[in-house]
């Protein structure tokens, strides 16, 4: 071994040293690869929901009304909706210095348009600290003796207060009281929102009409106003449909809807929308057609009456007998004026008002409500007309306003709500001259009895006004008005032409009942609950696709169970099922028709099939001489011919020449066994006699008899008398023999 010269490397360290580095290469990527990789699996974070700012509302007391020797005061509140508490902030009340010039002056302000109006500042304080999702309110007194509020002039007074940056606005209304009074109508809907079904249930009328339910809040928000009441007549139906099995708490709501004497009128069963029946083509409304389907006999059974005037009791003949009340008597909302309608606000123009024109008469005309927002030039004449159509105009802004505030149940927004509405009324009273004016709360639901009652306080006591009834703001000298036409909701009107279409399919379907109204007026009280005001967006299309879809579940609740068949006789019954999933039993022809001459078929079978059941059907079959395959097609009509289900085909194997070979199969066999039986008897009998014969014909002989020597030996002879023949013979009777012939014993 030699060394290997000075300067030189050791091949093993090298080969160690290189091995060394791959393996930290290695380990160096599997290093850097694997935080790679996991950075990779590792979904991006989903980003958070920006926290929501906080917002101020301004409320002044008393909904606004600031009258001469009162106090200002007013209630500022912070809402804090996000995840950390706001710091403390200094609040500045102020208040205008000039009362704003009209209603275009105070929208801008009340939208948060402050440019170009002087205020002052009344007031200041400081908020606290407001936690998360938390609230903080702060008030404002000006004694009356102030000078910043003393001797202020009637008007609408901008007011506004400021947290740090955020600003809100409200007024204050310093009322004319040298001013002579005007009338206000308020218009307020009984109703109860969206729903799929024809009637409210027993059980939803009595979560409904409980204490605290949302019909009692609407009827005690009205109770003691003059408010005019647009009462959907679906409600009073429901209750009276159940008869004695009507909730309690219903049946006493109703009574005392009744009893209330504010005026009223009708709106469409279930609230339907005017506009999206007039636009579909219609020439006038839905009405409902009938709700029987929906009563019992039960609930309305007469208790039994008896006579007391004879000694003894008689029962009346009309005693326990039950007695439905009809469609008028069921749908009656009370003392009512005909023929007014109320369209969805903004959704009526012209051709509407034309169209709902034709259903009013000379003694009742039409009058169809319609909103400021609506007329072209923005006026808002109440005593209205649309081509000669009485066509009264609410103020779309303030019943907005009233809207709002009917539907919110933070104190403070509904006061600002309010406020602004009672200052929009105090412009327009000024605007109209002491003309009357017409508002309205629209429909709403989930609406609380304080945040209701409020609104109507507010809208029935604003100064300057008296509340009256819709009719006595109407029926003066109609200002002629060019209402804008405006865009049909195609989707709506869409909707609504479907319904229709299915619906006179439907009508069809239902003469299988004895009485169609069932289904009919089930059909068309759900379709008017589907147009309902309320309705719109993707809730109203998914709840007209899902009551779609229920109506081709009811097109295909009758319908025929069949199966093929093989007919081994010249004649059997085809035996087929008709099923019906109807709650009634239905009358319906079964029409049997063969694509062959081969089997003929009754083509016509009349049908009870009774409800909720299958019914088994016999159709007499006749086959010709001849074998094969027929079809036959079935299908169901009812007693006015129309065609009922989808129809079916049975395949009949026709073997009709079985019978008649197996009958004679049969008679041969038959033929042949008692042939050979009677056969066998004779030969039987044949044969005995032959036995018998050849018996008696046949002589008798002795048996042969050997000695002891095996040599045959002559029979032993006896006589008569069983003594031996050779033995002598004595008396009279030996003698007797030896000259008689011998004797033969005589066999059988």
């Amino acid at each position: 071994m030699t060394s290997p010269p000075p300067g030189s490397s050791d091949p093993r360290r090298s080969r160690t040293r290189r091995l060394l580095a791959t393996l930290a290469s290695v380990a160096l990527s599997v290093g850097l690869a694997v935080p790679a990789a996991a950075a990779t699996s590792t979904p991006a974070p989903t980003p958070t929901a920006a926290p929501a700012d906080p917002s101020l509302a301004l409320s002044p007391v008393s909904n606004g009304i600031l009258r001469p020797g009162e106090s200002l005061g007013a209630t500022a509140t912070l809402q804090n909706p996000g995840s950390f508490a706001t710091d403390p902030v200094p609040v500045a009340f102020r208040l205008g210095t000039a009362p704003l010039r009209d209603r275009s002056a105070l929208d801008r302000w009340l939208d948060g348009d402050t440019a170009g109006v002087a205020v002052a500042e009344v007031g200041a304080t400081t908020l606290g600290a407001v936690s998360s999702e938390d609230q903080g309110s702060v008030s404002l007194n000006v004694p009356a003796t102030d000078p910043v509020i003393a001797g202020r002039a009637p008007g609408v007074y901008p007011l506004s207060v400021q947290a740090g940056d955020l600003v809100a606005t409200s007024v204050v209304v310093v009322p004319d009281t040298a001013a002579a009074t005007s009338g206000l109508a308020v218009v307020f809907p009984i109703t109860v929102g969206v729903r799929r079904d024809g009637l409210l249930t027993a059980s939803e009328l009595a979560d409904l009409t409980a204490v605290d339910g949302p019909l009692t809040a609407q009827l005690d928000a009205v109770d003691g106003t003059a408010a005019t009441l647009a009462v959907d007549p679906a409600i009073p139906a429901a209750i009276r449909v159940l008869g004695t099995s009507a909730p309690p708490t219903a049946i006493s709501w109703l009574q005392r809807l009744l009893a209330l004497p504010n005026a009223r009128f009708a709106l469409q069963f279930g609230d339907a929308d005017l506009s999206a029946q007039i636009n579909a083509g219609l020439a006038a409304p839905l009405e409902p057609i009938s709700l029987s389907t929906y009563m019992s006999a039960a609930d309305f059974a007469t208790p039994v009456t008896t006579s007391t005037s004879s000694p003894t009791p008689t029962p009346s003949p009309s005693s326990g007998a039950p007695s439905l009340p009809d469609l008028a008597t069921l749908l009656d909302v009370g003392p009512a004026t005909a023929s007014v309608y109320w369209p969805a606000t903004g959704s009526a123009g012209p051709g509407v008002v034309g169209a709902l024109a034709a259903s009013g008469d000379a003694d009742q005309p039409a009058r169809i409500l319609l909103p400021s927002s609506s007329v072209s030039d923005g006026t808002v004449p109440v005593d209205a007309s649309v081509g000669g159509v009485s066509t009264p105009v609410y103020d779309a802004d303030i019943t907005a306003a009233l809207t709002r505030a009917a539907g919110e149940n933070d104190v403070t927004r509904r006061g600002s709500d309010l406020a602004a509405a009672v200052s929009m009324l105090a412009l327009a009273r000024a605007d109209a001259g002491g003309r009357p004016l017409l508002v309205a709360v629209d429909r709403g639901t989930d609406r609380a009895r304080a945040s209701l009652r409020a609104t109507l306080a507010a809208a029935t006591t604003a100064p300057g006004f008296a509340a009256v009834p819709l009719g006595e703001v109407v029926g003066g000298a109609a200002s002629a008005i060019s209402p804008a036409e405006p865009e049909a909701d195609a989707a709506r009107v869409a909707e609504v032409t479907q319904l229709v279409s299915d619906e006179a399919v439907i009508d069809r379907f239902a003469t299988v009942l004895e009485q169609p109204e069932l289904l009919t007026g089930r059909e068309r009280a759900e379709m008017l609950q589907l147009l309902g005001t309320s309705w719109s967006g993707d809730a109203a299309r998914e709840a007209v696709a899902a009551h779609r879809s229920e109506t081709q579940e009811t097109l295909q609740s009758v319908g025929i169970l069949s199966s093929d068949f093989r007919l081994v006789s010249s004649s059997a019954p085809l035996r087929p099922w008709i099923r019906n999933d109807l709650p009634w039993p239905v009358s319906v022809v079964l029409v049997a028709r063969p694509d062959d001459v081969r089997l003929r078929v009754q083509e016509q079978t009349p049908i009870e099939a009774q409800a909720d059941a299958n019914t088994r059907v016999e159709v007499p079959v006749e086959a010709r001489v001849a074998n094969g395959e027929v079809s036959v097609a079935l299908q169901l009509y009812s007693p006015t011919g129309e065609p009922i289900g989808d129809p079916q085909g049975v395949d009949v194997e026709v073997r009709a020449e079985w019978e008649n070979i197996g009958l004679i199969v049969i008679i041969l066999l038959v033929i042949g066994f008692i042939g050979m039986g009677v056969a066998r008897t004779v030969g039987r009998r044949r044969a005995l006699r032959r036995e018998v014969a050849s018996t008696l014909e046949t002589p008798l002989t002795e048996p042969e008899v050997r000695d002891a020597a095996g040599a045959p030996a002559e029979p032993e002879v006896r006589d008569a008398a069983g003594a031996p023949a050779d033995a002598p013979i004595d008396g009279p009777r030996a003698d007797a023999d030896r000259g008689a012939e011998p004797r033969q014993e005589e066999r059988p």
